[in-house]
């Protein structure tokens, strides 16, 4: 075990509540050592809990969203996936990709797979992370119809903030290059997430990140717009 690694471990091991070894727990100490080791372990995936934490963020702030809701989420962008460290996971996920495969077409990682939100969320609770976190942890592979997983949860029975997340986390995966697939374009991704309104993403969330996509889309041509009538004017002026 390399050195960062034992960092990383004394981090995520004795950082937890207040009554163990006299130490408060503190959420961004332990939201960076998760992000590292994630990382180390899913190299493909590198940024991947920033963007969701920005984008689930933006969602709930288009929800209205209270501030401590809010922290809520972005600590829970960020420590999601922490059940994916476990080892029985990783390495089955490691050997498929590998290979260039995805591995969620394979049964057995599948299995495997869908253990990580409840593993993520007892680690939390072990820390003394408010429940809030702890639920949206656990249930943010709920759909919206309730085919999804740990607990086949549906609808409003999903904690709010699980279904931001399952929104926010598709869309970043959709758009990023994975071993197995290339990235879709912003507006593919927003397409394909509207046609699962309902079924596997909250109908209420998904026009709150449809507004958003689109406003940076305009935003973006605005900007091309501006900068080509700024050169087409230079242009005029020099001849």
């Amino acid at each position: 075990m390399s050195e960062e690694d034992q960092i990383d471990d004394a981090e995520i091991t004795f950082i937890g509540p207040a009554s163990v070894h006299g130490r408060r727990r503190n959420d961004t100490v332990v939201m960076g050592a998760v992000q590292r080791r994630l990382e180390a372990m899913y190299p493909y995936q590198k940024g991947h809990w920033q963007r969701v934490s920005f984008e689930a963020s933006a969602v709930g702030e288009e929800l209205d969203l209270s501030h401590e809701a809010l922290e809520q989420l972005r600590t829970c962008a960020y420590l999601m996936d922490i059940g994916m460290i476990d080892e029985s996971i990783h390495s089955f996920v490691a050997d498929s990709t590998e290979s260039g495969v995805d591995y969620m077409q394979n049964a057995a990682i599948r299995r495997a797979v869908e253990r990580h939100p409840v593993l993520g969320a007892k680690k939390l609770e072990e820390l003394g992370f408010p429940r809030p976190t702890v639920m949206a942890v656990r249930h943010h592979h709920e759909w919206y119809n309730g085919w999804g997983y740990p607990d086949g949860l549906s609808g409003v029975a999903i904690p709010l903030l699980a279904r931001i997340l399952m929104v926010a986390d598709a869309f970043v995966s959709i758009t990023s290059e994975r071993p197995f697939r290339s990235g879709c374009t912003p507006a593919e991704a927003l397409d394909e997430i509207v046609g699962y309104a309902g079924i596997q993403f909250d109908p209420w969330v998904v026009p709150a990140l449809e507004k958003i996509v689109t406003q940076k889309a305009h935003a973006t041509n605005s900007l091309i717009d501006k900068t080509l009538d700024l050169a087409f004017e230079e242009d005029i002026e020099q001849s």
